[in-house]
């Protein structure tokens, strides 16, 4: 088991808007759209009432760190923060919520850790997709645990996503590693958590369902878990260094193969009160993406055929829950 992608998830859960990393607002200019904010065609204050329009913030260096979108009736749709590294190449944006939480991010480059671990277990080195200046969408539904991250080529091919779920106490359940547009899980970790005894328990299975690796290992003593003693300001966790080790030395073996915890399916209620139990993908405008039991195929079921649709750990997919950004 590759222990970088087991801690990454702790940084990941743990993403929010870094307001503390962008540069004081300079000047704001107002946008027609996208397209002109692109082409750099900028509309007058007075000419925004009544009209949909972008609200853009700069800093000093004309860099653009804050687009705000309005409606006709001046309602604020949507906030996104932009940022860049030390060269000035946009590497991240993201959408924000009223309490400066992300619910979606995208990290631009090959570099970004997921998506390299993502490719290393999927693809062998000579493989013809290019990934430079891929992207990876995080989508954070309560902003603050990612939910899904989906990984892009820069012409647009989705070649991958995983997703997590959670427990009700907000620890990690399973992580799903799925290949596109096939939809096919190619990579599965079943986590448990010992409150007690401080342990966390780690299952991998492979592409045809085997168990590959159990594990299990200390959680990191609060004395030794931070270098730097809270608070801190950066983006940092140190406590990797010392999971990490955790895994190399495995001073926690599981000499048997232990409890598998059982697998529960999606399940599907159509309109006419038939029940599937489905493995999910994608909630898309053409429908129900799933795939069933045994099947390579991605599957559609029309939405307006679809009565509920319930994950695996009992969360409300469809109908849609009120979220409040």
């Amino acid at each position: 088991m590759n222990s970088q992608s087991r801690l990454i998830v702790t940084l990941a859960m743990s993403l929010s808007c870094l307001f503390g990393q962008a540069e004081d607002v300079a000047y704001i200019r107002y946008f027609k759209n996208d397209h002109n904010f692109l082409s750099n065609l900028a509309m007058l204050s007075t000419n925004r009432r009544g009209k949909s329009h972008l609200a853009v913030s700069y800093n000093e260096k004309n860099i653009p760190l804050k687009i705000e979108r309005y409606s006709q009736n001046g309602k604020l749709e949507k906030r996104e923060l932009l940022k860049y590294n030390e060269n000035g190449q946009l590497i991240e944006r993201g959408e924000y919520n009223d309490q400066g939480k992300y619910f979606r991010l995208t990290v631009f480059g090959d570099s970004e850790p997921w998506g390299k671990e993502f490719r290393t277990w999927r693809y062998p080195v000579n493989e013809p997709l290019t990934f430079t200046d891929q992207r990876s969408h995080f989508t954070l539904g309560d902003g603050e645990h990612v939910s899904k991250i989906l990984f892009e080529t820069i012409d647009g091919q989705k070649y991958g996503q995983i997703e997590l779920d959670y427990d009700y106490l907000g620890s990690l359940g399973e992580e799903r590693w799925r290949e596109l547009p096939s939809g096919r899980v190619i990579r599965r970790f079943k986590y448990k958590f010992d409150v007690m005894a401080e342990v966390v328990q780690i299952w991998e299975f492979g592409h045809n369902g085997q168990m590959i690796s159990n594990v299990a290992i200390n959680q990191a003593p609060a004395d030794e878990l931070y270098k730097v003693p809270p608070p801190r300001t950066h983006n940092t966790l140190d406590e990797i260094e010392i999971i990490a080790r955790e895994i190399e030395e495995n001073r926690i073996l599981i000499p048997h193969a232990g409890v598998i915890p059982k697998t529960f399916w999606d399940e599907l209620i159509i309109v006419n009160g038939d029940r599937l139990m489905i493995d999910f993908v994608e909630l898309t405008e053409s429908g129900v993406q799933f795939r069933l039991e045994s099947e390579e195929d991605i599957l559609t079921i029309p939405i307006h055929r679809v009565r509920s649709l319930t994950s695996r750990k009992g969360d409300v997919i469809y109908p849609k829950p009120i979220r409040t950004p």
